[in-house]
């Protein structure tokens, strides 16, 4: 099964990535840690900005489809994550708050330090349900004497207008949560520097309930560093990614772990090394920032770093089911940037555009050589090409012959076209975390794939032969 999961990665985004130099910003520093793509090919930045007229660091900025600095978009709030909720977006700004595309606040959501009972503090991280709640960590100060929420908390409830939630029981630590992120059945991972939560021991990489009680069935023996992102997988495993020990192996340093339900490392990954250049002011040298999912069983991770188990990589590179080092990026150099007397290089994550022809990587960079093309002008946020896995209506050979899925996008049906049919042909469509959504046995040349009860994003389609897989192509659906 390993060989098969293997192969169907290897049918993927084994494209290349070459640098679109149509797209090129005027940033002269410092950083970005979050992109979103908006509708008319805006991209909205945060983290710390500054054009060659700014007085100042701009925490979110707006440029156009090809890098220019969109000068109507004002000054705001931001820096941190970044997260859109119906035609809004959340930003993470020492608090939470809400804007509107303009980039103003929206109005309807308050100043969370404006509400009763709440005082901020130490920043975490947040998370936003569905109905535009928000669950905010770190470490803050609650005056809720009337239910009994006093003194410093570490995840707290919101309502979607910003006030602090009165219906929720908040939860307790003796330090703050840095970064948390919902995992398997509503669950979330945590990491942070306290020791007690809710007057339980904790690991520094623990896991708590939907209502946030400690799930006391997970115990990860994460004693120092901790995670800075998590990936969960439909099993009820979970990648955690950072800079970790633990306490089986006090001297082994974890950038990219996965953990099994129980929180002990899966066996079946085996855990890269990674290193960083030595001009890192950090002495314990390398760090990854994000993780997403790289085809059916592969992941992308970014970071601080120079190389992973030996082999070149700058910033970014992709994993595959076992830890194994894949190709994709593996001529994509980026250099180092100062501020002051701090010298640093690496790459905060990765977006794909909806038709996955780009992608934009972004970080704290100045200069990108895609392996062809040095272009030192380059920085901070840059544009990939992403060759032959565009999501047009294309033709793959694969052992099962030549196949093609059209439209691409596609809405209510897809077309799934083969050159010859073998007698076990499968068709397996896949969320972007890899969880089967359809699965069809294939005995015709042209077979439809009904989509409707499918949500909106992008799709995996495998086609499968004795079991295993022997080619996928992406599929984008736009109800």
């Amino acid at each position: 099964m390993a060989i098969a999961l293997q192969v169907c990665l290897l049918a993927f985004p084994q494209g290349s990535y070459t640098l679109d130099t149509t797209f090129r910003t005027q940033i002269e520093q410092r950083f970005i840690s979050s992109v979103v793509l908006l509708q008319n090919g805006d991209v909205l930045l945060s983290g710390n900005v500054r054009f060659p007229n700014d007085f100042s660091d701009r925490l979110l900025a707006k440029v156009d489809s090809v890098g220019e600095q969109v000068l109507s978009f004002p000054f705001s709030y931001g820096g941190e994550q970044l997260t859109p909720w119906l035609d809004r977006i959340y930003v993470g700004a020492g608090v939470v708050r809400r804007l509107l595309n303009t980039g103003l606040l929206d109005p309807s959501f308050i100043d969370m330090n404006l509400g009763p009972y709440f005082s901020s503090s130490a920043v975490g991280s947040y998370h936003v349900y569905q109905d535009g709640r928000i669950l905010m960590s770190g470490l803050h100060t609650l005056s809720d004497t009337a239910r009994g929420f006093v003194g410093n908390h570490c995840l707290i409830w919101f309502s979607n207008e910003g006030y602090l939630d009165t219906t929720r029981t908040h939860r307790s630590g003796n330090g703050p949560i840095f970064y948390f992120k919902e995992v398997t059945d509503g669950k979330f991972l945590c990491s942070g520097s306290l020791s007690q939560y809710e007057g339980h021991a904790v690991d520094r990489l623990f896991r708590v309930e939907p209502d946030g009680t400690l799930d006391t069935t997970f115990n990860s023996h994460v004693y120092l560093g901790g995670a800075k992102d998590y990936l969960a997988l439909p099993d009820g495993r979970a990648y955690a990614v950072g800079r970790y020990w633990r306490t089986d192996a006090t001297t082994e340093t974890i950038w990219v772990g996965r953990f099994m339900p129980d929180g002990s490392l899966d066996p079946t990954w085996n855990s890269p090394q990674f290193d960083a250049p030595a001009y890192i002011p950090d002495p314990n040298g390398a760090t990854v920032w994000s993780i997403k999912p790289w085809g059916t069983s592969g992941v992308v991770v970014c970071g601080e770093f120079n190389a992973v188990n030996g082999e070149e990589r700058w910033g970014i590179c992709v994993l595959d089911s076992t830890g194994l080092v894949l190709p994709p990026f593996n001529n994509c150099e980026i250099g180092p940037t100062t501020w002051f007397s701090s010298t640093n290089v690496g790459m905060k994550g990765i977006t794909f555009t909806p038709d996955s022809a780009h992608c934009y990587v972004y970080g704290f960079y100045e200069g990108l050589d895609d392996g062809a093309v040095n272009d030192t002008a380059q920085g901070f946020i840059s544009r990939l090409h992403v060759g032959d896995i565009g999501m047009t209506s294309s033709r793959q050979r694969s052992e099962a012959g030549a196949f093609e899925v059209y439209p691409n996008p596609a809405s209510g049906t897809a077309m799934l076209k083969l050159e010859k049919v073998q007698s076990d042909a499968q068709l397996v469509l896949r969320d972007a975390l890899g969880r089967e959504a359809i699965h069809l046995r294939v005995s015709a040349l042209t077979t439809a794939i009904d989509l409707h009860s499918l949500g909106e994003g992008l799709y995996f389609v495998e086609l499968r032969s004795r079991e295993q897989c022997v080619g996928m192509q992406r599929l984008l659906v736009q109800h």
